[in-house]
C-alpha cells in the first residue's frame, strides 16, 4: 500500500474540526496513541528515511514499517502494518533481534472521514497541533492526483502554510525533546 499523506502545523484544531464538518466530513474517533520507534541493527533508519514503530491505541496494538518518502512535497511512502496482540511482547521480539528503541511519541488524535480521505488532528506532546490528510492507494498506483486533491482539501480548510515532511519522531529529535 502507498500512503499519500500531507501534514501541516496548525494553530487551532477546533477551528479546523468545524471546517471539516462543514464540508461534509464525519468524526470517526478520538484516541490517545503511544508510538514506540525502533532503529535497526543493520542500517540507520534516520539515514535511510525509514521508520519502524509499535503503536498502542486503546486496546489495539500495531507494528508498522514505513519506507522512504517518494516525493519532495509530501510524506507519501510505502506502508506495511499488522495488528499484534501485545505491545510488550512485540517490543521484546524486536529487541531480541537487535532492534533498539529510539523514542516514544505521545499524541491525542481526532480522526475524521471526508470522501476518500482520512483526516487527523493530532496534538503531539512537545510539538503542538498538526493536521494530517491521507489517502491509501494500492502499490504501484500513480499518486499525483491524490496528492493534488489533498492540497486542494487543505485550501478548502483554510490551511495554506506550515506544511511539514518530517515525522513527529524527527521533529522531536531535532528539538532535542
Amino acid at each position: 500500500m502507498i500512503e499519500v499523506e500531507v501534514k501541516a502545523k496548525i494553530s487551532s484544531g477546533d477551528e479546523v474540526s468545524e471546517r471539516i464538518i462543514s464540508l461534509g466530513g464525519r468524526h470517526i474517533s478520538y484516541e490517545e496513541q503511544t508510538d514506540i520507534y525502533f532503529n535497526a541493527p543493520h542500517r540507520d533508519f534516520a539515514e535511510t528515511d525509514e521508520a519502524l514503530r509499535i503503536r498502542k491505541t486503546g486496546e489495539r496494538t500495531f507494528i508498522t514499517y514505513k519506507g522512504p518518502k517518494i516525493d519532495d512535497r509530501s510524506k507519501t511512502r510505502k506502508e506495511l502494518e499488522v495488528e499484534v496482540a501485545d505491545a510488550e511482547t512485540a517490543a521484546g521480539i524486536l529487541e531480541s533481534l537487535g532492534f533498539r528503541m529510539v523514542r516514544e511519541v505521545f499524541k491525542e488524535r481526532r480522526t475524521y472521514s471526508l470522501e476518500d480521505f482520512t483526516i487527523s488532528i493530532d496534538t503531539v506532546r512537545g510539538l503542538g497541533t498538526y493536521l494530517e490528510i491521507e489517502r491509501d492507494l494500492p502499490d504501484g498506483s500513480d499518486y499525483g492526483d491524490a496528492l493534488s486533491e489533498i492540497f486542494e482539501l487543505y485550501r478548502k480548510l483554510g490551511v495554506s502554510g506550515g506544511f511539514e515532511r518530517k515525522s513527529y519522531l524527527e521533529l522531536l529529535e531535532a528539538k532535542g525533546e
